[in-house]
């Protein structure tokens, strides 16, 4: 008798089908695909329209050695000073993109936060290198848009980034 009141049991709970997940508020839909065209405009190297999805004086920080110097530091970089220097980075090598495969989303009125992982690949037709990092984002809505107001990026744990 336990062993039918088991595999009736079983039975129900195998059949009960679960409620599709719940999909976000159009608010938290538009905050994504801004995200999506963040990657896709940088990929494309389209800096004018990658300028607009930032608040004037946002800022880019991580931590790299820049060059000249003897140590790795936290960088902090407005947006036009990033700007001003891709002939140094993304524009210095034919292949470049980053490409965005996956991301979490907090959304609260007009503030967000975005943790996005991506993959980056850089070089030229004689090596590319390959690895994965995460923006973090605080974007604000304002008049309608959603832009940030700044991203700290960097490396995921164990990922090495070899010159190109």
């Amino acid at each position: 008798m336990r062993f039918l009141a088991g595999a009736v049991l079983c039975l129900l709970a195998c059949t009960v089908r679960r409620a599709p997940p719940a999909t976000g508020s159009s608010e938290e839909d538009a905050l994504r695909s801004a995200v999506a065209r963040y990657y896709r405009d940088m990929s494309a190297r389209d800096w004018a329209a990658y300028r607009a999805h930032f608040w004037p004086h946002a800022t880019l920080t991580t931590v790299w050695r820049p060059p000249g110097e003897a140590a790795r530091r936290v960088v902090v970089t407005t947006i036009d000073e990033f700007l001003a220097q891709t002939a140094r980075g993304p524009d210095s090598k034919p292949v470049f993109e980053e490409r965005l495969l996956g991301q979490d989303v907090r959304l609260s009125g007009s503030l967000a936060q975005v943790w996005a992982r991506y993959e980056t690949r850089f070089g030229d037709s004689s090596a590319v290198a390959t690895w994965r990092g995460i923006d973090a984002f605080t974007w604000m809505k304002h008049n309608g848009s959603w832009r940030i107001v700044s991203v700290a990026y960097a490396d995921e744990p164990g990922q090495s980034r070899g010159a190109p």
